[in-house]
């Protein structure tokens, strides 16, 4: 558990993030988060590969249509988008590492390795930002990255976890997917960004490789065994 841990703290927490940082410098917020499915992308592939999980017909025409959205956002951004995009995909494949990481942990909760993949991760990555910024512009950083960390990772965390414990984990990844399109969504309102036709076309191919991927997570066929249990009943006879 320690080694899986401190893999999903070092590829999830410390490395994908910084390798986000970099992009968003080169290409559009809305072109990065439209980017961002390809973390399904890296991390359906790795558990067909590596943990031998199901992935359907379905499933590989969805992961195709993501990476041809992705591909296609490339080329839309110029030539930084080059830069941008690959440092996009190695965030994503940290990030598909870390989900698989994380999903082999026992033993522990989810408060509990929320709280120690932040607490790791955030400390290294929020010394690195004051060690490269002079004494005011660090204050601002601390101050921006508390904030920011508060409500987009901590509140964030908390809402999806208790979401899928209560509708299941499949539909809450269902609706978290939605996350990239709130982030284009809020760069064209907040960072006036112009809308493109190349992400209007990949968000319509995101859309339709997404209900892919998440129809067949829904409809391949599988035995259950059967199982007892037991549950308290009360009788009323009189």
């Amino acid at each position: 558990n320690i080694l899986r841990l401190s893999g999903a703290v070092l590829f999830g927490g410390m490395l994908a993030p910084v390798m986000l940082l970099m992009g968003l410098k080169l290409a559009s917020a809305a072109s990065v988060s439209l980017w961002l499915p390809l973390e399904l992308v890296a991390t359906a592939v790795l558990g067909r590969m590596i943990f031998r999980d199901y992935l359907g017909l379905f499933g590989w025409m969805g992961l195709t249509g993501v990476l041809a959205a992705s591909i296609l956002l490339t080329f839309g951004e110029g030539i930084s988008g080059i830069s941008a995009g690959l440092l996009i995909v190695l965030a994503c494949l940290c990030w598909g590492i870390d989900n698989n990481l994380t999903a082999l942990i026992d033993g522990i909760t989810p408060a509990q390795i929320t709280f120690w993949k932040g607490l790791t991760a955030g400390i290294t990555n929020l010394s690195i930002g004051l060690l490269t910024q002079d004494f005011q512009a660090a204050v601002y950083l601390l101050v921006a990255a508390l904030g920011i960390g508060i409500f987009s990772y901590g509140t964030s965390i908390v809402l999806y976890i208790t979401a899928a414990q209560n509708i299941g984990a499949a539909r809450g990844q269902m609706f978290f997917a939605s996350s990239p399109f709130f982030g284009a969504v809020l760069s064209y309102l907040f960072l006036g960004e112009t809308v493109t036709a190349t992400q209007l076309v990949a968000v319509l191919i995101l859309i339709g490789s997404l209900v892919l991927v998440f129809k067949d997570r829904h409809e391949h066929y599988h035995l259950h065994a059967e199982i007892e249990h037991e549950h308290s009943h009360g009788h009323n006879d009189k």
